[in-house]
C-alpha cells in the first residue's frame, strides 16, 4: 500500500474523516468501478440471507439492499474511530497489549480494588439499580439512598417527609 492511501486509512485528520463516506458510497459508480472480484469479496463478508437460499448478485450495490442500515452504521463507526485515533499502528498495538494484558490478569487487582471502592462506601451505592433515573448518579450532590423506596409494583417513588 502507498504511504498516501496508507495515510488515508490510518490519519485523523484525512481527507476520509472529513467526508460523508455513505453519501459518497451510495453513488453507483462507487460499486461499479470495483472489479467483480472485489465486489464478491465484499458480499462474502456480508452475513447469509435470511433464506439461505439466496446467493449474493455482485452487480446489485449492497447499499441497495436489505443491508444498507447495516452497512452504514459499520462505516459511520469505522470513520468515527478514524477520526478518533483508533486506526493508527499506535492505537492497535496499544490496544492488542491492554487486550493480551487483561488476558493474562494484570488487571484482576486493580478491578477487585476499584470494585471494593465503589461498593463500600455507602454514599454510592444505587438506590435502586434498573429504576433510577438514568440521568442521576450516586455521586449528585442531592442523592440520598433513603429518600427511594419501592412501591408495590416494583418502581421506584420518593419518600414522603
Amino acid at each position: 500500500m502507498a504511504s498516501t492511501e496508507k495515510r488515508w486509512l490510518t490519519a485523523p485528520n484525512s481527507r476520509l474523516s472529513k467526508s460523508d463516506l455513505c453519501t459518497i458510497l451510495r453513488k453507483e459508480a462507487a460499486w461499479e468501478t470495483l472489479p467483480l472480484e472485489t465486489r464478491q469479496r465484499i458480499y462474502a463478508l456480508l452475513p447469509a440471507s435470511s433464506d439461505n437460499i439466496t446467493t449474493h448478485d455482485a452487480n446489485l450495490h449492497p447499499l441497495k439492499t436489505t443491508y444498507k442500515r447495516f452497512i452504514e452504521v459499520a462505516l459511520r463507526k469505522w470513520q468515527d474511530d478514524l477520526v478518533n485515533g483508533r486506526q493508527s499502528k499506535k492505537w492497535r498495538e496499544e490496544a492488542m497489549q491492554a487486550s493480551q494484558d487483561h488476558a493474562d490478569g494484570k488487571w484482576n487487582d486493580l478491578s477487585s480494588v476499584q470494585r471494593q471502592q465503589y461498593w463500600a462506601d455507602g454514599s454510592k451505592v444505587p438506590s435502586v439499580i434498573g429504576v433510577d433515573n438514568p440521568a442521576e448518579t450516586p455521586d449528585d450532590k442531592n442523592f440520598r439512598q433513603q429518600d427511594t423506596i419501592m412501591d408495590d409494583d416494583h418502581t421506584a417513588i420518593e419518600a414522603r417527609e
